[in-house]
């Protein structure tokens, strides 16, 4: 177990600013590791897809509030060791990233940017940056 592991590990939470469709996958699979997890979106209906179960036993806590605003996201718990943000937007994205490695102590800042240039961005500023079209086509070539 790397170190990165061992601290989601100790942690047990991870929050995920941006609940839309990447947002509703990822969040099936880290329920299923045991983790709980805080999600934030903008959009109260978008909570109606999670399982009534996850929230009242307190695995899954959704939170309405805007990723852009600081005052939003400082009511989140600082506790988590992943945070993960997925709103549509690149450019939010990032800016939403670059908060949360202020105000958060994780070890993972991780946000979906599609863009190139922002990506590298990101990078520089140790704020994991992917983009899904680059890891379907990394794991194509690795197919092929």
């Amino acid at each position: 177990m790397n170190k990165d592991e061992k601290n989601i590990e100790s942690s047990r939470e991870v929050t995920i600013i941006g609940y839309g469709e990447s947002g509703y996958e990822l969040v099936n699979s880290i329920n299923n590791l045991g983790l709980k997890i805080t999600i934030m979106d903008i959009n109260p209906e978008v909570f109606s897809k999670l399982p009534d179960v996850n929230i009242k036993n307190g695995d899954i806590v959704p939170i309405i509030g805007d990723g852009m605003s600081i005052n939003d996201l400082s009511n989140l718990s600082k506790d988590s060791s992943v945070v993960i943000v997925l709103t549509g937007n690149d450019s939010a994205n990032l800016f939403i990233g670059q908060l949360a490695k202020q105000l958060f102590s994780a070890s993972k800042i991780i946000c979906k940017i599609n863009n190139e240039k922002l990506r590298l961005l990101g990078d520089s500023q140790n704020i994991v940056a992917y983009s899904p079209i680059t890891l379907f086509n990394e794991k194509i070539l690795s197919i092929i």
